[in-house]
């Protein structure tokens, strides 16, 4: 009789690999000696199939790790100087605020209150280079302690953006690119699940169409693009809405994939929502997108 079985051995666990018998070969006559040696092997290798299938139900699969990554952009701090009105500080001006650190652009905009203010350039603790009032929002004063939330904005409404990821909730095989965090990196080929969600906000009085799509590599993926509606500035309160669809896409070790919008009015941004008293909940997050192996090529 013919060995079948193979273990692979884990650091967590241990699975038998079952593989087909070799099956003696038949007599020109029935023997029953021949019938009791092929059910035996047949009964030891089908003991094996339900044993495998049973470890697989049980503990396996609890130690499975596929490739996987979930990121997140929240960029939020607080107000440290007062800002007095709609030209203090003026264009061109800064603003200090507690910490830029969680902010993943360079180049872009924050939202305090009702009023979006672009900047140009940031330090640690400031916003430089700003604009006042700016993507159909009005200037406004703020005092010290007031939430500035991040705006992922466009440079004009005939101009996409690739959105940028800071934040890595998990990773194993899929990972923000080191230095451009628009790209999410994948170190292992399959097919990927990959989802997201993102906070659009507009403060124009205008009701803007939102398109999104995927690219791979630097090109736009067929069929990828999603257009949503996002409303106009109602009631002082600005129009938002979340925007989230999924994509199942193959790729190859080292390919990379980014998330691009763009909208009629350029005015309407990705935008982060400080946390709230009432009622009382976390950060909401710009952006959020997950990629999850679902199969091999």
């Amino acid at each position: 009789m013919t060995s079948f079985t193979q273990v692979i051995t884990t650091e967590e666990s241990s699975l038998t690999q079952v593989k087909s018998p070799t099956l003696p070969l038949a007599p020109v006559q029935y023997h029953q000696q021949y019938q009791d040696q092929l059910n035996n092997i047949l009964r030891l290798y089908f003991n094996q199939v339900d044993a495998l299938i049973s470890q697989l139900r049980v503990g396996y699969l609890n130690t499975l790790a596929l490739p996987n990554g979930a990121f997140y952009q929240d960029g939020v701090t607080t107000l440290v100087t007062n800002i007095t009105g709609p030209s203090n500080p003026p264009n061109g001006g800064t603003i200090t605020v507690t910490s830029t650190a969680d902010f993943v652009v360079t180049t872009g905009g924050v939202i305090i209150g009702t009023e979006i203010i672009s900047y140009t350039g940031k330090t640690p603790t400031t916003f430089t280079g700003i604009t006042r009032g700016a993507y159909g929002s009005t200037a406004a004063a703020h005092s010290p302690g007031a939430y500035v939330t991040e705006a992922q904005t466009l440079a004009s409404a005939s101009v996409a953006a690739p959105l940028a990821l800071l934040s890595t909730t998990s990773s194993n095989g899929v990972a923000l690119d080191a230095t451009d965090k628009t790209k999410i990196v994948f170190s292992t080929a399959g097919y990927y699940n990959i989802q997201f969600s993102i906070q659009m906000l507009t403060f124009d009085n205008t009701i803007d169409n939102v398109t999104i799509w995927f690219r791979l590599n630097g090109v736009d993926i067929p069929y990828s693009a999603g257009i949503a509606t996002v409303p106009a500035i109602h009631g002082g309160n600005p129009g938002t809405a979340i925007i989230s669809w999924n994509l199942v896409q193959p790729v190859n070790a080292g390919d990379y994939i980014q998330l691009l919008f763009a909208s009629n009015t350029g005015n309407t941004v990705a935008a982060t929502y400080p946390p709230g008293v009432s009622p009382t909940h976390p950060v909401s997050p710009s952006i959020i997108v997950t990629a999850t192996f679902t199969s091999a090529l």
